[in-house]
Order: structure tokens, then C-alpha cells, then sequence
């Protein structure tokens, strides 16, 4: 081999990993969605605007990585005993320490009263260790706790969040 078919040989090598790694190197998140402790309620409406997870070792208010940003409406009272899709994603292999959901419009109905509330904190989330292997999927389901706050003097949606994976 001359030297001109060493430089094309390892160009290409460096070519087909340029190519190849980034698409190994991810991982699949699903995140599904159910509720519990809706009290004082017919129907709870949500929307969930996107879905995030945190790499472990990151600052709490950075590195987040989007799972999802394609906005779901949910009634949370009728995945009490079901649960929803949020969104599927691709994000980079490694260890995660939590997951994030955004939140808007949240729609109260009890006893024929319809009251849209105010959102307390529009990012919810939980902490949750896991790892995304490369080119392996991650379930993580999340369970929300919701209730209506009055603060002064207006309604509000308050959330606490417990995040498990499954299988």
C-alpha cells in the first residue's frame, strides 16, 4: 500500500465512525404517566408540554436533556388506575438522576364548576436514578399527586411527583 491508499483507508475509517457513534451512543427514554390522590375532583385536564431527564453528575439547574417536547392533554383522574404516553425520546447514553415534565393549562372540574387554575410551579420533578445504555430503551413510569391550593386568594394546581422505571 502507498501512502495516498493509507490516508484514504484511515479517512474512511474516521468517516464511518463520524457516522456510526452518534446514532450508537443513544439511548431510548419512554415516559408514561399516572395519577393518584386526585381528590375533590371529576376530571383534572393537563397539559404536559415536554418531558426531560437529567444526567447525574450535572448542576441541578442545568445539562437537561429532552425526552419529548410534543405536548400532551391528560385528565388525571382517569389514569388513576391506567396509564398514558407521555413521549418517547433520544438522549445520550449514560446515568440520569431525575426526570422533569412541563406543565400548563390545568382545567379543575368538581361538582359541575369548572376552574382553571394557576400553575404553583410549571416544571415538576422527581428524582430517579437510571441508566440509558447505548442503543437500549429506558421506562420510567411517573406518578403524580395533584391537588388545588388556594394561595393568596386564588386557585392553584400544586404537584408532587414519584418516578420509578419498569420494565
Amino acid at each position: 500500500m502507498n501512502s495516498k491508499q493509507v490516508v484514504a483507508a484511515v479517512s474512511a475509517v474516521i468517516l464511518v465512525v463520524m457516522l456510526v457513534y452518534p446514532a450508537v451512543s443513544m439511548g431510548t427514554v419512554s415516559v408514561s404517566l399516572r395519577s393518584t390522590g386526585v381528590n375533590k375532583a371529576d376530571h383534572v385536564y393537563v397539559t404536559i408540554d415536554s418531558v426531560w431527564a437529567h444526567p447525574k453528575g450535572e448542576a441541578s439547574g442545568g445539562g437537561w436533556k429532552m425526552v419529548s417536547n410534543q405536548s400532551v392533554n391528560v385528565d388525571l383522574v382517569s389514569v388513576e388506575n391506567s396509564t398514558k404516553l407521555l413521549g418517547t425520546g433520544q438522549v445520550p447514553s449514560g446515568d440520569y438522576d431525575s426526570i422533569r415534565i412541563d406543565v400548563s393549562n390545568v382545567t379543575w372540574v368538581f361538582n359541575k364548576t369548572t376552574t382553571a387554575l394557576g400553575i404553583a410551579s410549571p416544571e415538576i420533578d422527581g428524582t430517579l436514578d437510571f441508566t440509558v445504555g447505548a442503543g437500549k430503551g429506558t421506562n420510567v413510569l411517573i406518578t403524580l399527586s395533584s391537588e388545588q391550593q388556594l394561595i393568596a386568594n386564588s386557585q392553584y394546581y400544586t404537584a408532587t411527583m414519584n418516578a420509578t422505571q419498569t420494565t
